[in-house]
């Protein structure tokens, strides 16, 4: 049986810079860069075909942060290059990436 697909993949506008600047980093060959946008995108194929194939953050743990900044219900996380993480939600059929956070961030957020 086949999982949720979404009609859509696309980037929060309140987090589009953060993107662009990996995105643009990665084009001019910086390692670190070039390693979190390849498995981005890997991470971002993979959700096309099953939107909810991250890790499930429980309701009860999800940090204030994602509540307060994006009124989030429901979040997923995928481990990304560079000990970064990822978060993404569902709204409606669309999945909608949210930040990546390194390591140190996402111990902050859930008390680590």
């Amino acid at each position: 049986m086949p999982g949720f697909r979404p009609t859509a993949v696309i980037v929060h506008p309140d987090v589009e810079a953060s993107y662009a600047d990996i995105e643009e980093a990665a084009k001019r060959g910086r390692r670190p860069e070039t390693a979190i946008w390849k498995a981005l995108q890997a991470a971002i194929a993979r959700v096309r075909t099953e939107g909810q194939w991250g890790e499930v953050i429980p309701a009860s743990r999800i940090p204030p942060h994602f509540v307060k900044s994006y009124g989030v219900t429901n979040l997923y996380c995928v481990d990304l290059a560079g000990f970064r993480r990822g978060f993404y939600t569902i709204v409606a059929r669309d999945v909608v990436l949210l930040d990546l956070v390194d390591h140190r961030q996402y111990d902050r957020w859930f008390g680590l």
